[in-house]
């Protein structure tokens, strides 16, 4: 998207996300895994989830300041500060996401527009 019309759609992702938000709507990380095995997540110390490989997994979120930690099947170990805003909140069927991706040794994280791709694909 670019121009106005990307602008606008922006603004209305934002002002939706911070209605999601103020509403009280369950939030969480959206975790989708590109690795062949099992990843462990872990945000800001909390126990371990299972990241499926080629799959994906949700990790309960609110906005700010996270650290994701993640261990690989091949023993590899990384990790990442993510900062949760608001604005970037994607929301559907009653649920705000932040989304990443986990790669071998980094993550990527997802844009809203990617994001939403991600978890309706998902189902």
């Amino acid at each position: 998207m670019t121009g106005r019309i990307g602008l606008i759609a922006l603004a209305a992702c934002a002002a939706a996300a911070t209605q999601a938000l103020a509403a009280g709507v369950p939030t969480v990380l959206h975790v989708s895994s590109h690795l062949p095995k099992a990843a462990k997540a872990s945000l800001d110390g909390m126990p371990a989830v299972n990241a499926p490989g080629y799959g994906s997994t949700n990790i309960a979120a609110t906005s700010g300041q996270h650290v994701l930690k993640i261990v690989t099947a091949a023993g590899v170990t990384y990790q990442a500060t993510l900062d949760l805003k608001a604005a970037q909140l994607m929301t559907w069927k009653g649920r705000g996401y932040w989304c990443v991706n986990l790669l071998g040794r980094s993550l990527e994280v997802y844009s809203a527009e990617d994001c939403q791709e991600e978890v309706t694909d998902a189902g």
